[in-house]
């Protein structure tokens, strides 16, 4: 709800500005973009703590956005995007903590990266500002795919292992983001933007096999998990109809 209100006064505050003539003035009527930078996690995403089942055990990644739009009004436009989030893990804590219910036993480790592909659509507000400066607005939601890392510890006795599955799940994703942009010709934009993406998923019947000198024993867990994360990204935006 924060989230949404926080958007929504910005979206407001950029709605009262003067439309005349902006059409002319943020570049034209219909846009490609592409945008990449440093996605940064948060919440439960980015936690480490083995006590809790939620931690994500996320770092610092990149995100990678492909999106368009089309200016219905001089201050309106409808956008939508495709978009990249990767974050790799890091588990040490994790692998502490296991490894020490198990004495004797020294542990190796892998694990992957989160991997989150999405599509999005909405509304987006573009106002001029002082010398050639261009402020973007954008609300989207959508839908995207989350694959979580699977986790591997291996010991240094024989048959002696644990392994955490990865999961697939899909569910709704929410991305604000405000930009600002610098023509470097008539139809080309150069910018540095801010995003924040909302999202949370349910990982159902999670299964972790551990095996002690060769006798395994199976666990299920299910779960729900926060994965917000902020970025800051370099954009480029080219209008192809002015």
């Amino acid at each position: 709800m924060i989230r949404i209100i926080l958007f929504s006064s910005i979206f407001l505050i950029s709605f009262n500005i003067n439309a005349q003539g902006i059409l002319s003035t943020v570049g034209g009527k219909i846009y490609l973009g592409l945008s990449t930078g440093v996605s940064f996690p948060l919440s439960s995403f980015a936690d480490d703590n083995p006590q809790d089942q939620r931690s994500g055990y996320a770092k610092t990644g990149y995100i990678v956005e492909i999106n368009g739009g089309v200016r219905l009004l001089n201050l309106f436009e409808i956008s939508v995007a495709g978009f990249r989030n990767s974050n790799s893990t890091n588990v040490t804590n994790l692998v502490n903590s296991i490894a020490a219910t198990i004495p004797g036993v020294e542990f190796t480790r892998e694990s992957g990266s989160w991997e989150i592909y999405g599509f999005l659509g909405g509304i987006g507000i573009s106002f001029p500002l002082p010398e050639k400066f261009i402020t973007d607005v954008r609300i989207l939601g959508g839908y995207q795919n989350v694959s979580s890392p699977e986790i591997t510890m291996v010991g240094d006795h024989q048959d002696t292992y644990i392994k955490i599955e990865g999961q697939t799940i899909s569910g709704p994703v929410y991305l604000g983001s405000a930009s600002l942009r610098y023509p470097l010709s008539e139809s080309i934009y150069l910018g540095f933007g801010f995003q924040y993406i909302a999202s949370s998923g349910n990982f159902e019947d999670v299964k972790t096999t551990t095996s002690i000198d060769g006798e395994i024993t199976e666990s299920i867990i299910s779960y729900s998990r926060q994965m917000d994360a902020w970025g800051l990204n370099v954009t480029l935006k080219f209008f192809i109809l002015k």
